[in-house]
């Protein structure tokens, strides 16, 4: 619609309506408007809330072949335009194409236009088809949207579960780290003859040994709180390694 002139035959309701309905035009890149009414002064009135242009309603037709887009809304009792009219209108313009969206009631155009080359036609069914369209297209979006947001919140209802994990996985660690280091201070003596390197290398395999038996609780632990199992599953092994909920971890 970029750059396209619009002509406007009939009545559109209220000021304010009119202006926001013609300001959303104007957004989509109408760049001129023409109005025309039975009443000279509403017409007037009408074109001067966006700018618009006046030609006298007995003339409309010697000054639609300027149109692109024409909307009907007059109260008229008859068609306004019908095809023998729009076959003037179109030549005029060189057949390039033009639309027409009649939204009144009854109908301003004759149905038969449409049997023109380049000549659209749209009353309010196919408007009405329109809004059906994409009110389905709204709500498929809508449902998908509730659907990643429901997907989203078990994630994180797990994620915050799986973090109730954190004081019992702190404490089966700190106990497991306590065990190596006591074991290896109890050792130590023996071990005085070792070097360096050689120490570290056995610090990293008891490390080490360690890390791989506490692998499978914690990852246990962490399914179990992801799940939803916190009771019974949990309490034996907590029990099983004299954990507690406190800070310490450990009983």
């Amino acid at each position: 619609m970029l750059g396209a002139h619009l002509f406007l035959v009939g009545r559109f309701g209220k000021e304010q309506a009119v202006a926001e309905r013609i300001g959303h035009l104007h957004r989509a890149g109408v760049a001129s408007i023409t109005v025309t009414n039975r009443s000279p002064e509403r017409a007037l009135a009408m074109a001067e809330l966006f700018g618009g242009s006046v030609v006298p309603y007995d003339e409309f037709l010697d000054h639609l072949h300027e149109a692109d887009v024409l909307i009907a809304s007059s109260g008229a009792p008859h068609y306004i335009l019908d095809k023998a009219d729009m076959q003037r209108v179109i030549a005029k313009r060189r057949n390039r194409p033009m639309f027409l969206i009649d939204i009144a009631v009854p109908r301003n155009i004759d149905p038969a236009v449409n049997e023109l080359d380049n000549v659209f036609l749209y009353d309010i069914d196919d408007l009405q088809k329109v809004v059906e369209s994409n009110k389905k297209l709204r709500e498929a979006e809508a449902a998908g949207a509730e659907q990643i947001i429901a997907d989203e919140v078990v994630k994180m209802e797990a994620r915050m579960r799986q973090r109730g994990a954190a004081p019992l996985i702190a404490g089966l660690q700190g106990q497991l780290e306590t065990i190596r280091k006591q074991e290896l201070d109890k050792h130590r003596a023996k071990l005085a003859g070792l070097t360096p390197e050689q120490m570290d290398a056995v610090e990293a395999l008891l490390r080490g040994t360690v890390n791989k038996i506490a692998h499978g609780p914690i990852t246990e632990m962490r399914r179990l709180l992801a799940e939803g199992e916190r009771a019974e599953s949990l309490e034996v092994l907590r029990r099983a390694f004299r954990l507690s909920d406190d800070e310490d971890g450990v009983e």
